[in-house]
C-alpha cells in the first residue's frame, strides 16, 4: 500500500482549537470514526490507553498518537494543525501544535511499525515541519504530504 494513499483532504484539519491532550484525542477519534459512535469510543480508548504507556509527543511541538484498532479494514492517517499549542507531556516540555495520528487494524503489526517509522522520519525533517507550519490550505498541505511520503 502506498503511504500517500492513507491521507486525504478530509483527513487534514487546520486551525483546530483544543484545550488539552484528551480533547485533541477526542477530536481525532471523532474524525477517524466517520460518524460511528461505537468506533469513535474504541478509537479514543485505544489512543488514550497508548498515551498512558508514555507520551507520543515527538518533541519540537509534534505528537504522533497511534493505536491498533480492532475491526477496521485499513490504516488511516489524520493530520491536525492546532490554532494554539497544548500540553502533550512532551519530554522537551514544548507545547504541541502539529498532530499526526495513525490508526491501523490490530492484525497488521508490521505495517503499523512501517507507517509509524515513515511518519516519524517525515516529522524529523525540519524543512518539512517548517513548511507545514507555514501552510493553512488543506490542498497545499495534502500536496506536501504526497510529495514527501
Amino acid at each position: 500500500m502506498n503511504m500517500a494513499d492513507l491521507i486525504s483532504k478530509d483527513s487534514i484539519l487546520v486551525n483546530v482549537k483544543s484545550k488539552s491532550k484528551k480533547n485533541a484525542l477526542e477530536t481525532i477519534s471523532d474524525n477517524l470514526a466517520n460518524g460511528d459512535s461505537g468506533r469513535k469510543d474504541t478509537i479514543f480508548d485505544k489512543l488514550y490507553e497508548r498515551e498512558k504507556l508514555g507520551t507520543t509527543a515527538f518533541g519540537q511541538g509534534i505528537a504522533i498518537p497511534h493505536a491498533r484498532i480492532p475491526h477496521i479494514e485499513s490504516p488511516k492517517i489524520l493530520f491536525m494543525k492546532l490554532s494554539e499549542g497544548i500540553d502533550f507531556d512532551a519530554i522537551d516540555k514544548k507545547k504541541v501544535d502539529l498532530i499526526f495520528s495513525l490508526i491501523v487494524p490490530d492484525t497488521k503489526d508490521d505495517f503499523h511499525l512501517e507507517i509509524l517509522s515513515k511518519v516519524a522520519a517525515l516529522v524529523d525533517n525540519k524543512i518539512f515541519v517548517q513548511r507545514i507550519r507555514d501552510l493553512s490550505d488543506k490542498k497545499e498541505i495534502l500536496d506536501l504530504f504526497k510529495n514527501n511520503l
